[in-house]
């Protein structure tokens, strides 16, 4: 008989659709190893404990998030597109996204992973940005705040402009909220 080889994407693949199905808290070695018909020992393989396990979950869904974004757009305004994409692509795995920004019962380890690498992510994004990548360090982390909030809060918005057939509207608004943000900045 053949053993399966679990690898760290397959675990994390599953991971994610554990996490979008019964949420962060739940997620234990126990629950994702019954969850895939294993053992926990091909977890334990791929990742040293859970909290591993949680922190390459979300920077995995930024990988993905940024890997998406990098082939729709050739030459990005950086943040104003990456807006757009954030929204669209959330929506897609509205679930995770929900259980990663917004689920209110989880640990306080996983919550600081998910705002480190948020945090990470979106500073990486904004030094790339010509306009934007002389900012201070200060400066640049209330931009990042300030941007963070205004693309959560778009996804959330999002459904309803769908609902009423307005997404453009939406989106128009998306793009002149954040031209502001890039304008107060600079």
């Amino acid at each position: 008989m053949r053993k399966t080889k679990f690898t760290k994407k397959m675990i994390l693949d599953k991971a994610a659709k554990f996490v979008q199905t019964y949420g962060f808290d739940e997620l234990t070695t126990r629950n994702l190893a019954d969850y895939m018909k294993m053992s926990t020992q091909p977890i334990y393989k791929q990742f040293d404990s859970m909290r591993d396990l949680k922190q390459a979950l979300v920077a995995n869904y930024y990988v993905k998030l940024h890997q998406d974004f990098q082939k729709e757009f050739q030459n990005p305004k950086v943040l104003a597109d990456f807006a757009q994409h954030f929204v669209i692509y959330n929506q897609k795995c509205y679930d995770l996204f929900l259980h990663i920004f917004f689920h209110p019962k989880k640990k306080n380890t996983t919550c600081t992973a998910i705002q480190d690498i948020s945090q990470q992510f979106f500073c990486e994004l904004i030094q790339s940005d010509p306009q934007l990548c002389h900012l201070e360090e200060k400066e640049q982390r209330q931009l990042q705040e300030q941007y963070f909030l205004l693309l959560v809060g778009s996804v959330m918005t999002h459904r309803r402009f769908l609902e009423v057939k307005q997404e453009n509207k939406l989106m128009l608004q998306l793009n002149r909220l954040v031209e502001s943000l890039t304008l107060r900045a600079i």
